[in-house]
């Protein structure tokens, strides 16, 4: 993110552009400069004097928030961010360019391209109604991906729910916090969620048949078995205890650790599975790495020499 904004500067000092970008007939402008002087982070400040702004989760809370207020305000003219920015913060733009298509995707164990839901979503930042009276978004992309990201900018796509792959631990947490207690409880929540409203609209996304749907247009066969193999897991998990003579559920307090501080039935399977009665430091840092709640992290460049020291 820092590099980027760092060779735009770079460019626009060449092509003698730089002027344009530049906020110090703004107001607000000295009193501004002041509050990124304090700031721990020198490319901020650096950037700043060029009219460039750069957010990113590495950065710290009070500097994001900082940045925020200085585009908002036009004290900084181009923002350089992550895609985490579009869907978190509504921080309008006229202008709103995607550099670039590949994601890394932890799961994949590879790079992917970005969704269309995604370049829809950062899209939508450039040219708000109560702010501008137009909008431009430009997608930089692969030359193979050009044709791809056409054809789907002019089709709607439907939005299809995600949530039997988290169907575990909303179970553990719904048991935990006594609103749900058995399978027949738990199969009238389950028919409150999206996931719910989709199933019947597009079964073949959910491993079922159109057949199935027409059988059992309530889908209490599909959601029973959903949750019958949910509940399984977690009882082997220890997280719950589950009775499937009666279909009762119970929490336990391995559970209720788990809902409270959010911690993933992936990571407690791993806790499960790794951890001894006698562990040196070493191994318990190993063992904290395991968790899935760490998948998403990557290591950055400039991070690598201090690694390799460590």
């Amino acid at each position: 993110t820092g590099k980027t904004a760092r060779i735009l500067v770079e460019i626009a000092q060449t092509n003698g552009e730089l002027g344009f970008l530049s906020s110090e007939d703004h107001p607000q402008y000295g009193l501004t400069k002041k509050e990124v002087a304090k700031s721990r982070n020198r490319e901020l400040g650096e950037l700043f004097q060029s009219g460039f702004g750069i957010h990113h989760a590495g950065m710290l809370r009070s500097d994001r928030n900082l940045t925020e207020q200085m585009f908002s305000s036009g004290l900084i003219k181009v923002l350089v961010c992550t895609a985490t920015l579009a869907w978190g913060i509504n921080l309008p733009a006229h202008t709103v360019v995607i550099k670039g298509t590949q994601l890394y995707d932890p799961k994949a164990g590879g790079w992917r391209e970005l969704g269309m839901l995604d370049v829809m979503q950062i899209f939508g930042r450039a040219g708000r109604p109560q702010f501008d009276k137009s909008g431009e978004g430009i997608i930089i992309t692969t030359h193979d991906k050009l044709a791809y990201y056409l054809r789907l900018l002019t089709h709607q796509l439907p939005i299809e729910s995600q949530f039997i792959s988290s169907l575990k631990d909303n179970l553990n947490a719904e048991v935990v916090l006594g609103t749900v207690t058995n399978l027949k409880e738990a199969s009238i929540w389950l028919g409150y969620t999206y996931l719910f409203v989709r199933m019947p609209s597009n079964p073949l996304a959910y491993g079922m048949t159109w057949k199935e749907v027409a059988m059992d247009p309530s889908l209490t066969t599909k959601r029973k078995a959903l949750l019958i193999d949910a509940a399984r897991a977690l009882d082997k998990a220890k997280m719950l205890r589950f009775d499937e003579k009666s279909g009762n559920l119970y929490a336990t307090s391995l559970g209720r650790v788990a809902s409270h501080f959010y911690i993933q039935y992936r990571s407690v399977e791993t806790y499960n599975e790794m951890l001894k009665c006698h562990m040196n430091d070493s191994e318990l840092i190993n063992l904290v790495a395991q968790s899935s709640e760490f998948e998403n992290i990557m290591v950055r460049e400039e991070e690598q020499h201090e690694l390799e020291n460590l």
